[in-house]
């Protein structure tokens, strides 16, 4: 699996997750074969955005109508703010359910740039690692 962002798209991820820094962020990312055709930056409505992120429902609904629009795929991104960019047994247990890519950003390096990985997790909880490529 390979995922391809637009550097453009890739940057203004990195800016919307560093605002949110120390706490989590989150946003999505629409995709059509394989390509970020848009970028869903959201705001963290999860009750511990510390260690936590989620989209709020109303958001996710808007975003998921959208994506229909042009038959995309949703692509979830979140941000680690202390731990390496992998899903965590919080993550893998969303994912299973919702389908989505996990695309998560590490602020472990900090104040080096936060960097990126992208993960499929199945309704088993098996995670695979894709790459993302920017374009």
């Amino acid at each position: 699996m390979v995922i391809r962002i637009p550097e453009t798209i890739y940057a203004a991820m990195v800016a919307h997750v560093s605002a949110g820094y120390p706490n989590e962020a989150c946003g999505a990312l629409g995709s059509k074969d394989d390509l970020v055709v848009k970028h869903y930056p959201t705001a963290n409505a999860a009750q511990h955005p510390d260690d936590f992120s989620e989209i709020a429902p109303q958001d996710l609904l808007r975003i998921s109508y959208d994506i229909d629009e042009y038959d995309g795929e949703t692509i979830y991104y979140h941000s680690h703010p202390h731990s390496e960019a992998y899903p965590s047994p919080r993550d893998i247990e969303w994912a299973k359910r919702s389908g989505y890519l996990y695309l998560i950003f590490s602020h472990q390096h900090s104040p080096e740039p936060p960097y990126a990985r992208v993960f499929a997790i199945d309704s088993s909880g098996n995670v695979t690692e894709g790459s993302i490529e920017r374009v």
